[in-house]
């Protein structure tokens, strides 16, 4: 060991022997060793010799009114941390094992002093060594410590899980819904502690997300609580690696029920003016319309006897009211299509079939299945109805279709709408530089339901796919949106 540079070593030497004293002294400086010693006899010198925290002890085993052992046992108290070296030369092969076995690091006899170097620098290495280990693993006990104070104190459910699905850590917000311990909870899969079936449905996807090792971001889910209350969350799957492999994932739940409230709020608005804007166009002028038709068709039949020369033009003005009736209903329509009165959702999917063959020259059909369809909420039934009207428009317009399909039917605890078409395929549309908006607004409309939209391509054409839970959209009046 080279030392030059560095700062001199503080050795305790306990000897009574001051030529032996003297040799240990010059085997270490010849080796390069520098070296600053507190040479001591006596037990007062030598705990005093400790305050100063030595770099290194070395003992004679044997030393009048104090022993090395007794020298060991007062190190062990005060600097277990500092190596302890015997340097004897009467330390028998059972003494050198006892001495080992209380704690010393090493042992050198006298009249071996070349190898005290070669000990010393071990001894040395390793107490660095050592120090570093234990600084590191204080550093890493804070960093935990902080960690662990941090994801506390976030409002949002934090947890990590090994790639069993299995907890490994979890903070406060997620103990507190489970309403247990932290040491209850590790160790155990989360749909084990969380009886929800949404929960059971992020656990899969977890699984995946270990074996692909893609993260799974803003992901949202709704749950209905035992009063019935809606609750939005979003959460994120990020595995861990290590050296490259997943061993488990990070994942984050938060909640954004407020969120979620504010923009239904939003579409209800939205919704709620486009309803009375059609209902003003259906029952003010289309009535009116409809009125002054009737009074046309009056004096129609008056100019009929009276005066046949304007007989043409009024049939031709009778032609264009006509006309106009009929687009004041179609708008009216499209305003509000949805009218739970009259039909509902199945309702105003047979219309828009029959006007999409009437609009694009194709064949457009509605069908559903055998079960009958529970009574959806008008609000959650209008975004099933602009889904499929965006679907069946992009079919027509982009795609080419010349044959459309809208089907409905329950699938389990979920409703299914699916739309398929003959056409070109999703990609080759977009390919073309077809707009891409109607396809982001579809999906945004799904996670409104708290669903999910898929877009598939098939031969030929493109089978488009919403499945969203049934429990969510039948909450009609009596749902209410928890304030979290």
């Amino acid at each position: 060991m080279k030392t030059e540079n560095a700062a001199a070593l503080q050795f305790v030497l306990l000897e009574d022997n001051a030529s032996d004293a003297e040799l240990i002294q010059l085997e270490l400086a010849r080796n390069g060793l520098k070296v600053q010693w507190r040479h001591v006899a006596s037990e007062k010198d030598f705990r005093a010799a400790l305050v100063a925290a030595p770099d290194l002890v070395l003992a004679d085993y044997t030393l009048p009114g104090f022993d090395g052992l007794a020298a060991l046992k007062i190190v062990l108290q005060q600097r277990a941390d500092v190596p302890f070296i015997f340097v004897s030369g009467s330390l028998g092969e059972e003494r050198a094992i006892e001495a080992l076995k209380s704690g010393a690091t090493d042992y050198v006899l006298k009249d071996r002093l070349q190898r005290l170097p070669a000990v010393v620098n071990r001894a040395l290495t390793e107490a660095r060594e050592r120090r570093e280990r234990r600084q590191a693993e204080t550093a890493l006990e804070e960093q935990r410590l902080l960690l662990g104070t941090l994801i506390d104190s976030l409002p949002e459910i934090i947890y990590a899980t090994d790639i069993e699905n299995r907890l490994t850590v979890v903070n406060r917000a997620l103990l507190d819904v489970l309403r247990k311990k932290r040491e209850d909870v590790l160790g155990r899969r989360l749909s084990e502690l969380w009886q929800e079936e949404t929960i059971i449905e992020m656990e899969a996807q977890a699984a995946a997300t270990i074996r692909n090792g893609h993260p799974l971001t803003d992901q949202e889910r709704a749950w209905i609580g035992v009063d019935g209350s809606v609750r939005w969350f979003t959460f994120t799957h990020v595995p861990l690696r290590d050296h490259g492999t997943v061993n488990g994932l990070v994942c984050t739940v938060r909640e954004i029920t407020s969120q979620k409230a504010l923009e239904q709020e939003i579409l209800e608005i939205s919704n709620r003016e486009q309803r009375r804007l059609g209902s003003d166009l259906h029952d003010g002028l289309g009535q009116e319309l409809t009125g002054l038709s009737l009074l046309l068709k009056g004096l129609e039949m008056q100019l009929a006897r009276e005066a046949q020369q304007y007989s043409t033009q009024i049939t031709k003005i009778s032609d264009l009211l006509a006309r106009a009736i009929q687009s004041t209903r179609s708008l009216a329509r499209g305003l509000a299509p949805v009218n739970l009165e009259r039909g509902g959702l199945p309702e105003a999917l047979k219309h828009l079939a029959a006007r999409c063959t009437d609009m694009y020259s194709l064949e457009c059909s509605f069908v559903s299945g055998p079960q009958k369809l529970p009574d959806l909420e008008e609000g959650a039934a209008t975004h099933l109805y602009r889904i499929a009207q965006e679907a069946t428009t992009n079919a027509a317009r982009y795609a080419r279709a010349k044959s459309i399909t809208i089907d409905l039917r329950p699938t389990g605890r979920k409703l299914q709408l699916s739309i398929r078409d003959d056409g070109i395929g999703l990609a080759a549309g977009l390919a073309q530089g077809r707009p891409g908006m109607g396809l982001k607004i579809m999906e945004y409309r799904a996670r409104m339901l708290g669903g999910t939209v898929a877009f598939e391509e098939s031969k030929p054409g493109t089978r488009i796919v919403l499945a969203a839970p049934l429990h969510l959209l039948r909450q009609t009046k009596g749902k209410r949106v928890a304030s979290g």
